[in-house]
This record gives structure tokens, C-alpha cells and sequence, in this order.
């Protein structure tokens, strides 16, 4: 009887000391939050707006630029960084981030001057296209479009890029064009020169949403970085991966090309955040 009750006390204390344990672990547990790697606070049209709000998490889903969604990362209990895209036609006033009304933040907004391009492109058709190919270009342009407007559940806590591919920055972000002498809409990609068939590597991880041989990008690879981060590759002399397809940063997606309207062979790169057109360059993680 006296070993039973021996056998009872100690595994009483066992238990005591395990639910001690188990309290004190749960005490001192600690949440690891993500590093929240964003391109730096670029407040300009064609930039990014990169801030730190306090919101519970319970009321996060609610905050909106302008009334338009944002890119989140969760600093720590109570704070989260926000990425704004930048539209290259934004007034040059102070940008809301509010939660169901109530301002959260008032980001001013810098003005940014952008040089003016132009160029000739000697094959007419590509300028102003032939009534034929009407129906291809308008089919086109709205594929681009819905592709460019996804906004998938997965989202990256590190959006610093590695360049696509080595070559020389042909032309930059944001310029003016001319083609023939007629005003033409924004450049909204980042130009790279290089010879054909020089690979172009994911400058991240993502997935392949749309491939394509476009009357105007030419063969084309867009990528689907979740959260309403899609980049393109344009202008392409041959696409290496099929759409669905997973890809890690760095693996070869395509060849630099001259396809499509184009004047030499080139790559062709966009960064849209939620339909917005953005510099890629704020996003590496070296100059260029």
C-alpha cells in the first residue's frame, strides 16, 4: 500500500511539474515575425509609398489607399508595413491611408521629371496597326489586362529582386515617348538591351500566369508574385516555361529577343502592383 502511495505522490508531482513547464513555455512563446523587406519609401509618381501603420489584426483587411487595396507584411503584434504603388498619373498631392474612414496616415507626395524619348520605327504597321489586326490587338490587350489585374492569396515578405538578365539599360521607367514624331503613351517598363539569346532569369519566385506572342509586346512571360505583384518580359526570341508552371527566383524563364514593336533586340520589364505600373529598379537589390 505505502509502495502504491509512493507510486500516486510522485506521478502527482510529475504532473505539477509538467504543467508548470508547459505554463511558463507558453508564457515566453514568441511569435517570429517576417523581416518585412520592401524597396525603399520612393513617394513620386511611378513609386511606392512604404510606411508602418498600428492596426490590430483583426482590422487590417480593412485599410485602403485612396480606397484601393495594399500590399501588407506584419511587422509585430500591432504593426504592419504597407506598399502603396504609385501611379505615374497621380496628382501630386498627399495620399490617404485610412481604415473604413478614419486616416490612418497622410503621405505628401513628391513630383519627379522624366526625360523625353524618340524614336523611329520605319514598319508602319506597328505604329499605327492595319484595321486586320484590330480584333488581335483588342483580344490581346484585355488578356494582358486581366492578368495584370490578378491578386493572388500568397504574398512575399522580401521583394527585393535580382536583374533579370546582365545587359545595358536601354531605356528607364517613366519616360516620355515619341515614336515618329507623335506623342505615345508612358514607357511603364524597365528597357535592357543585350544580344539574342541571352538568358533572363525570375528576379523572384512566383508563378507563370500568361504566355504569349503579342502584336505589340511580342513573345511575352507574365509572372504572378502573389498579392497583386505581377512582372512581365517582353519582346522575348524564345519562352522557356509554360503557364502553371512554378517558377524560384533566378531559374531561366526566356531568351532576349526582338519581337513585336520593338527598334533592337531588348528586354522588355514591367512590375504592375494591383494594375499599377511601377519603377523595377526600386525593387533590386543592387543599382543598376
Amino acid at each position: 500500500l505505502r509502495q502504491k502511495l509512493n507510486l500516486k505522490t510522485k506521478m502527482k508531482i510529475k504532473l505539477v511539474l509538467l504543467g508548470i513547464f508547459f505554463l511558463s513555455s507558453c508564457t515566453t512563446f514568441k511569435i517570429n515575425y517576417p523581416a518585412c523587406v520592401f524597396p525603399d519609401h520612393s513617394p513620386f509618381p511611378g513609386g511606392v509609398i512604404n510606411k508602418i501603420i498600428k492596426i490590430s489584426s483583426t482590422e487590417i483587411s480593412n485599410v485602403k489607399a485612396e480606397q484601393k487595396s495594399v500590399y501588407l507584411c506584419q511587422v509585430d503584434e500591432d504593426h504592419w508595413k504597407v506598399l502603396v504603388p504609385i501611379s505615374l498619373s497621380s496628382e501630386i498631392k498627399p495620399i490617404i491611408i485610412s481604415n473604413q474612414g478614419k486616416t490612418l496616415l497622410k503621405v505628401p507626395i513628391l513630383d519627379k521629371e522624366y526625360r523625353e524619348s524618340k524614336i523611329t520605327i520605319n514598319n508602319t504597321d506597328l505604329v499605327s496597326p492595319p484595321a486586320e489586326y484590330l480584333p488581335r490587338i483588342k483580344k490581346e490587350s484585355e488578356l494582358g489586362k486581366a492578368a495584370l489585374s490578378v491578386v493572388s492569396d500568397s504574398y512575399h515578405s522580401a521583394l527585393k529582386m535580382s536583374l533579370p538578365l546582365e545587359g545595358l539599360k536601354s531605356s528607364e521607367f517613366g519616360v516620355r515617348r515619341f515614336i515618329n514624331n507623335e506623342p505615345r503613351n508612358r514607357h511603364t517598363a524597365l528597357d535592357i538591351a543585350a544580344v539574342v539569346g541571352t538568358k533572363i532569369m525570375s528576379p523572384l519566385s512566383g508563378k507563370v500566369l500568361l504566355v504569349g506572342d503579342f502584336y505589340y509586346r511580342g513573345k511575352t512571360v507574365f509572372l504572378d508574385h502573389g498579392g497583386g505583384m505581377i512582372s512581365t518580359y517582353s519582346h522575348l526570341s524564345e519562352i522557356s516555361v509554360k503557364e502553371g508552371q512554378l517558377i524560384k527566383k533566378n531559374e531561366v524563364i526566356g531568351e532576349v529577343g526582338q519581337s513585336g514593336r520593338v527598334t533592337g533586340p531588348h528586354l522588355h520589364w514591367q512590375l504592375v502592383l494591383f494594375g499599377v505600373p511601377i519603377d523595377p529598379e526600386l525593387f533590386l537589390e543592387r543599382a543598376f
